[in-house]
């Protein structure tokens, strides 16, 4: 849409004499012009897309945690900073503290170049969640809930307003409070790819419980980071992987409602290539449903855009774009620019979701690390973007 650019001329310019107080009558006219103006120039603002591309990573610990003593908190901010996150919280164990967190207390919990959320990780012998606000909350009555349903569990977390997000669902830490109940995201990518963790099943598990279920459920990544010394740090570490959010500015609230809507795509390091999926919902050209998003009423078809930032010119990369859990299209590129598009259209069979991946080996730029033949070829993926579903 063209914006109207509205310019006051002298009347040297114009040719006429301006008197000192306008008329009665142009007056009016003045009033009535602009009451005819504001609703176009409203809607020109709503148009705007002001929102921001954000990375962190959901799911780290400190020395508050028992099992990561070498992890303070002192190094943790400036490292998280000198990667170039956006937001960062740290996601201590409850139970090493009997419910009763310290972490948000410690004088190194601050930034002022990161927007800090307040998380914990929920840790029982039926599975772990991440806890994630905006602002402090009460922990205690989560913590109090441990024995209780998941139903219980989900009600607590919307009282206070807190995001609920399900960890590594599969593995040692298997999660048994079941899926029915509501949750606000899923971790589906938990430190290296390949290896400690079932990261392939977590993927296969999430899309059946969006397809069995028929609703939508945004993923996230979160390196599960736990120490600065040792083996795990010369492998992987903050960060590895790293979640993006297209958030509406850069606040912890923005950072939280665009998780969980699902705006938002997974790269394997902070400084590696980036996915977006969009998709045109009315046929006018332009591109502006995003991952996450959905259309309600299932078109004859739909033309998608997925786009790869930065990308490094003669790489090779292979995208990958999967509906409902099965490979739709696979094509090898080789980058020429610093960022890739590929655009496709397709035929929805009713209820349907998409979703994208980016494989490649990755280059050894983005990792300080002594085993990279455990991150696998998976560089990125995005969540989907949903047709049919509410």
């Amino acid at each position: 849409m063209r914006l109207l650019r509205l310019e006051l001329l002298p009347p040297s310019v114009v040719g006429c004499h301006m008197p000192r107080r306008p008329s009665r009558n142009l007056m009016r006219a003045l009033i009535l012009f602009l009451s005819l103006l504001a609703p176009l120039l409203t809607s020109c603002g709503e148009e705007e897309d002001s929102r921001v591309w954000l990375k962190g990573d959901l799911h780290l610990h400190s020395d508050h945690s028992h099992d990561a003593r070498d992890n303070p908190l002192s190094a943790l901010v400036p490292l998280a900073e000198s990667l170039g996150m956006d937001y960062f919280v740290i996601t201590d164990h409850d139970n090493h503290v009997n419910g009763k967190l310290t972490t948000w207390d410690d004088p190194h919990y601050r930034s002022d170049a990161m927007v800090l959320l307040y998380g914990v990780e929920w840790t029982t012998g039926r599975g772990h969640a991440n806890f994630f606000g905006a602002e402090r909350f009460e922990h205690e009555r989560l913590y109090a809930l441990r024995e209780s349903s998941g139903e219980q569990v989900a009600e607590e977390a919307a009282r206070q307003s807190l995001h609920f997000s399900i960890n590594h669902p599969i593995g040692k830490d298997l999660w048994e409070y079941g899926f029915d109940h509501h949750f606000d995201s899923i971790e589906i990518w938990n430190a290296l790819f390949l290896a400690p963790n079932r990261n392939r099943d977590a993927i296969a598990l999430w899309e059946s419980l969006v397809m069995e279920q028929g609703r939508r459920i945004p993923i996230r990544g979160g390196s599960d980071c736990h120490h600065q010394e040792g083996g795990e740090a010369e492998i992987f570490n903050i960060g590895n992987p790293t979640t993006w959010v297209y958030a509406r500015d850069r606040s912890g609230e923005a950072v939280l409602n665009a998780l969980g809507r699902g705006n938002a795509s997974i790269s394997y390091a902070p400084t590696a290539e980036r996915l977006e999926l969009w998709a045109d919902a009315d046929g006018d050209g332009k591109y502006e449903l995003l991952m996450g998003d959905t259309i309600e009423s299932v078109p004859e078809s739909l033309a998608f855009d997925l786009r790869v930032e930065g990308t490094h010119p003669g790489d090779s990369y292979r995208v990958l774009i999967i509906k409902d859990g099965e490979t739709l299209l696979e094509e090898t590129v080789r980058a020429v620019q610093p960022r890739l598009t590929l655009t496709f259209r397709d035929s929805p069979n009713g209820r349907t979701f998409y979703r994208a991946e980016l494989r490649a080996e990755p280059p050894l730029r983005h990792l300080q690390t002594t085993l990279p033949e455990a991150y696998g070829d998976m560089i990125a993926l995005t969540n989907p973007i949903y047709v049919g579903y509410p």
